[in-house]
């Protein structure tokens, strides 16, 4: 039968540690918050290389397109230009 493991019981140091830096804002680490039309497309493409490239490619097209503004989205639309 083997025994049990007991560990080391280790007395506190009474230190504190240091507190981790505050994050800094995303414009010191990019210009931009967003992907260009062909940093998608390359997205894209490398996804479909996949077993479920299809579905990925899918996924990532349809994140894309909802993060449009919709008055843009609409703007192309035929079904919107005849609403207005």
């Amino acid at each position: 039968m083997l025994a049990k493991y007991r560990p080391k019981l280790v007395s506190p140091t009474g230190k504190n540690r240091a507190v981790a830096p505050v994050r800094r804002p995303n414009t010191e680490y990019r210009k931009r918050e967003h992907l260009t039309p062909s940093e998608v497309a390359k997205l894209i493409e490398a996804a479909k290389g996949n077993r479920y490239g299809l579905r990925h490619a899918a996924m990532l097209l349809v994140a894309y397109r909802s993060w449009w503004p919709s008055n843009s989205r609409c703007a192309e639309s035929p079904r919107c230009r005849s609403l207005a």
